[in-house]
């Protein structure tokens, strides 16, 4: 189903006690809890409830569209043809005018940390490989690389007996390099590598990191932790933000006058509005 009618700003539990109709077109009870499939609920009563609201602002969408020859009057809620159809009557009934230069500006300044380069770190590791199913070969792994961490801190010149150790003792194709890796950015390590560069700055991790590859030493030689952004650089992308912010907007009150000015039976949809 187009994904208007999966949104849900709703929290209430509902059961199926009486005919569920929209301007006189009832809804089959079956079409409903075929429906719950579709919703992501804490209880089936919830999933009845939003199953059915889908079903309801569904069939008014697709009597709207219907009404302008975009889609039949029985087309099925979760075909491609009815989700055009429904791109279609929004791009007719919503032109949504693109966010000007001045309300970009505004929208920059008024968020400057959101807009900095992407952080950058030279690193060195030294592996020890441990399956994470395996807690003995974790707990060897764990008590090794506490003993080459102490051997690292007591060395008058810690980097280079990183380097050294990484070249005898890790298990990375990296030790060739004494355990370099190069430069690293957001996305480029699993998460918990990732974590331990940028949570501080240049220098040893003090503590081993343990990732599905095993239990990790770092070394952080170098990190940049992203510049300021000038507003050329991210114009494009806020007016891209506050385009499709407005289109919500713009949609969610659509689809609340929808509602509104409908006869609908056996649902209440009072109270928040549909977002």
């Amino acid at each position: 189903m187009n994904t208007v009618l999966a949104s849900d700003a709703l929290e209430r539990e509902f059961e199926l006690a009486e005919v569920v109709a929209v301007n006189g077109s009832e809804i089959p009870a079956d079409l409903i809890y075929r429906e719950m499939q579709y919703q992501s609920a804490d209880s089936p009563r919830q999933a009845i409830y939003r199953a059915a609201r889908a079903l309801v602002i569904g069939w008014l969408l697709r009597e709207r569209a219907a009404a302008q020859g975009l889609c039949a009057a029985d087309e099925d809620l979760h075909s491609e043809v009815f989700d055009r159809a429904v791109s279609e009557l929004l791009q007719g009934e919503l032109p949504v005018s693109l966010a000007g230069e001045a309300e970009c500006r505004a929208y920059f300044e008024a968020h400057r940390q959101k807009f900095r380069s992407d952080p950058l770190a030279e690193v060195r590791h030294i592996l020890i490989p441990a399956a994470p199913e395996d807690a003995e070969a974790c707990c060897r792994a764990r008590k090794g690389a506490e003993d080459m961490l102490e051997q690292i801190r007591a060395d008058a010149n810690p980097l280079q007996a990183f380097a050294k150790l990484a070249q005898s003792r890790s298990a990375c194709s990296s030790a060739e390099a004494g355990g370099s890796l190069g430069q690293v950015g957001r996305g480029d390590t699993v998460a918990a590598f990732e974590r331990a560069v940028f949570a501080q700055g240049t220098g040893l991790v003090p503590k081993p990191v343990e990732t599905p590859y095993g239990v990790h030493l770092i070394y952080v030689e170098q990190c940049e932790h992203g510049r300021l952004l000038e507003y050329a650089y991210v114009a494009e992308r806020i007016e891209e933000y506050l385009t499709e912010k407005r289109r919500r907007q713009m949609t969610g009150d659509y689809l609340n006058r929808l509602v509104e000015n409908a006869q609908i039976t056996g649902l209440d949809l009072s109270g928040p509005r549909v977002h």
